[in-house]
């Protein structure tokens, strides 16, 4: 009895020390899974701020390249380079097109131009977009020159005549240049952004909703992009030719 009571006791003493042991793991397992978690937090943590000091400093460089820019004249979409602008521009008119039909923006990049840039959608297509402006350039001169008189009498200067030939001598010159448009794309748009102060929404929807224009075949849509929609207190967009 006293052998089988110090067996008894053995075993005891062995289940205590191997539960002891487990615990022991168990508790070293939890450290390293702590400690794992810590170091992902603090990796991601250092990202983010990273992140947000290169933010911050490309806003920094941004707003200091835009307060050096010469052009003051129907600026709303002007930005430091080219190529910024247009995948702005690009981006925006996808936005606006997104809260109309159940297709988005899936990835956008700078194209060969012809096109500008290149866009894919949720459905798959891919879409090459022509990115150009409707701006009066003599207007945007006679600002830089301070010219005031000259100027006001030039950005009042807009007509049904005026818009529409300008409208039409960019979409000819547009189809043109796109005649040779790169293998891969679904469909080519034409997308045309003003700022001009006397084209706002309204007033363009008014000029082109009964006028018909010529090589716009060129294009599966054209579109117009305004900084101003007096409907929308935001920006406007229209589609010409329909």
């Amino acid at each position: 009895m006293r052998f089988a009571g110090s067996v008894g006791h053995t075993l005891l003493q062995a289940l205590c020390a191997l539960e002891k042991k487990m615990n022991s793991r168990q508790r070293l397992e939890l450290k390293r899974r702590r400690s794992r978690k810590l170091k992902l937090y603090w990796h991601k943590r250092n990202e983010l701020d990273a992140f947000r000091i290169r933010f911050e400093k490309a806003t920094e460089d941004y707003l200091a390249k835009r307060k050096l820019m010469v052009r003051r004249h129907a600026d709303f979409f002007e930005t430091p380079d080219k190529t910024t602008k247009e995948l702005f521009v690009t981006q925006s008119l996808f936005q606006m097109l997104e809260a109309e039909t159940k297709e988005y923006l899936v990835s956008m990049s700078l194209a060969q131009d012809p096109p500008d840039v290149a866009v894919s959608i949720n459905t798959g297509k891919k879409i090459g977009v022509e990115v150009t402006e409707l701006v009066n350039e003599k207007a945007i001169g006679l600002d830089i020159k301070r010219k005031r008189i000259q100027y006001i009498k030039e950005i009042i200067s807009w007509n049904y005549e005026t818009f529409t030939l300008k409208l039409q001598n960019i979409i000819s010159t547009k189809a043109k240049k796109c005649e040779q448009l790169p293998a891969g794309y679904d469909e080519l748009v034409l997308l045309i952004f003003t700022d001009e102060p006397r084209l706002d929404a309204t007033t363009i929807e008014e000029y082109i909703k009964d006028t018909m224009f010529s090589d716009i075949e060129a294009f599966q849509s054209v579109y117009i992009l305004t900084s101003h929609d007096p409907k929308r207190q935001g920006k406007g967009l229209l589609k010409v030719g329909t």
